[in-house]
């Protein structure tokens, strides 16, 4: 009898470990779920736990920003997605698993969507917006497409010529005057040739760094670029120079040339009708500013986000009468972004246009210089 209220003792006091075990152990177990929640709303990619029935059980948050879910929306993928395809998808009647679609809260963004089966009826649903990619994608194709286009043309006139030349009953005279016709469409095809390298190369390169950048005097540059443009210009083009010799800018000298080069070029090349050219090389509350005026066209609002992507021509119907490659603002645009700059534009529709960007300054007496980046 004496051991009777040990035993009731030992096993008060393991019940009442077991209920404290209980007790600490549900909360391990909700803090790890917790935490496991907190890791699946980190994911930038959506996810979502479907039942049997296909209503969603629970999902991450960026399945309920994608998709327009409100936490606890407990409705099926079908109803929240609103497209068929999604409904085929859940089904297995979907190769691979996978369906692409327009998000139900904006038209624009594409939603990629791959159903896995899990055990107990379930099944997962993984949520990515592939807008980005889409987009990537058809630069590609495009890009591609304007490059075998752009040899092509060139190439078919050489051809042409070639044929021509093999005529046995062709004389010296003819032959002479078919050569001298090959020269512009094989200068086209280096120019197209040399820009895509050099396109190739500003975006595949480090940032400069200290071996790479110069003092550069940017006034004397400009006078042997406008010295280059001359012979591209017509006798209706009025040049005026307008530079501050007592700027200088650290950078790459030869990337730096190619981009105001082109910046000219291409006033002279949309301003056909002639007319003043303006280039200027002036300090300004920003800093050191070069820009390029000209009274051409001018380019319509809805064209100056896509002046710099590659091959893009505001006019095509008469583009390749003017010459150039389409590549030149692309070129502009990377070495802005190499030297820590970029191309800002103003132009309206028969007023002209007006190029510019904005380099740090550094003083003549400097003789090295820090890397722009």
């Amino acid at each position: 009898m004496a051991n009777a209220p040990r035993h009731s003792e030992r096993a008060g006091v393991r019940g009442l470990v077991e209920r404290l075990d209980g007790v600490f152990g549900s909360r391990r177990l909700g803090r790890e779920l917790a935490l496991l929640q907190r890791t699946f709303d980190a994911v930038p990619d959506g996810w979502m736990v479907l039942g049997d029935s296909g209503a969603v059980a629970t999902e991450n948050d960026a399945a309920r920003r994608l998709l327009g879910m409100v936490r606890g929306d407990h409705r099926t993928l079908v109803e929240v997605a609103r497209d068929p395809a999604v409904d085929s998808l859940i089904a297995g009647e979907v190769e691979d698993g996978i369906v692409e679609i327009a998000s139900p809260i904006d038209e624009s963004t594409r939603l990629e969507l791959r159903h896995i089966r899990a055990d107990g009826g379930q099944s997962i649903v993984l949520v990515r917006d592939v807008t980005t990619l889409n987009r990537l994608l058809t630069m590609r194709q495009d890009f591609i497409a304007n490059v075998s286009h752009e040899l092509r043309t060139p190439l078919t006139v050489i051809v042409g010529y070639l044929e021509a030349l093999e005529d046995d009953d062709i004389d010296l005279d003819t032959m002479r005057r078919l050569l001298n016709r090959l020269h512009a469409p094989a200068e086209r095809m280096k120019a197209l040739v040399d820009d895509l390298l050099t396109l190739t190369r500003l975006e595949s390169s480090p940032m400069p760094g200290p071996d790479d950048v110069e003092v550069v005097n940017v006034a004397a540059m400009v006078d042997s670029i406008v010295a280059e443009a001359r012979q591209l210009a017509g006798p209706e083009h009025e040049f005026h120079i307008a530079v501050d010799s007592d700027l200088c800018v650290a950078g790459v000298p030869t990337e730096l040339h190619s981009a105001c080069f082109n910046l000219v070029a291409n006033a002279i090349r949309y301003s056909p009708d002639g007319g003043p050219i303006h280039v200027r090389w002036q300090a300004s509350d920003s800093g050191p500013r070069f820009e390029v005026e000209d009274a051409g066209q001018g380019i319509a609002a809805e064209h100056l986000s896509r002046l710099t992507e590659r091959f893009f021509r505001v006019d095509l119907a008469d583009s390749r009468a003017r010459g150039g490659t389409g590549l030149g603002l692309a070129i502009v645009k990377h070495v802005l972004r190499r030297h820590n700059s970029e191309l800002r534009v103003a132009s309206e529709v028969g007023e002209g246009s007006v190029f510019h960007f904005v380099l740090p300054a550094i003083s003549t007496s400097e003789t090295g210089a820090a890397p722009p980046a």
